[in-house]
């Protein structure tokens, strides 16, 4: 009988340099990413793809799934790029949409505010891609990763 022993998916270096770099920045809106899925014309699905901070100098970070779905990374987003390939792929059936997110109940008390930290669980020497908090200060926000939902967005509850 063979064991089911999940392996731990990890951050990479350049995701957590794009963390570090992001913190101390005042964030000036939120912008998702969301893919739609219209294969099913009766059942038409939305995942969020990513979650990007754009912040008051004009830098921004992007959180996304890694390549493989199974984790979180923090990536250089090119929008155009990727509805092209997708378009060409899926010959429409796919859709990248871009939404403003700031004005949303999740996200409304976040502009304007400094990104103080991003909180990551440290296993050993790496740092697990499983999820984020995001430390606005009073507000806190986290992201994580549903098998088949992609980004899960909710309020970070403190225990």
């Amino acid at each position: 009988m063979m064991e089911d022993k999940k392996t731990d998916i990890y951050f990479s270096n350049e995701a957590l340099a794009r963390f570090a770099h992001a913190q101390g920045k005042t964030v000036e809106k939120i912008i998702c990413h969301l893919w739609q899925n219209n294969m099913n014309q009766n059942d038409v699905v939305e995942i969020i793809d990513n979650v990007e901070l754009h912040f008051t100098d004009g830098q921004k970070l992007t959180i996304s799934c890694n390549q493989n779905g199974d984790g979180l990374d923090a990536i250089e987003f090119d929008a155009k790029t990727l509805a092209m390939e997708l378009k060409e792929e899926f010959e429409g059936k796919i859709k990248l949409f871009r939404v403003d997110a700031s004005p949303t109940k999740m996200w409304a008390d976040v502009p304007g505010k400094v990104l103080q930290s991003v909180q990551i669980t440290k296993d050993n020497d790496y740092y697990k891609a499983d999820s984020v908090m995001l430390n606005f200060g009073e507000e806190k926000r986290t992201v994580s990763i549903g098998p088949l939902d992609g980004l899960i967005i909710d309020y970070y509850e403190e225990d």
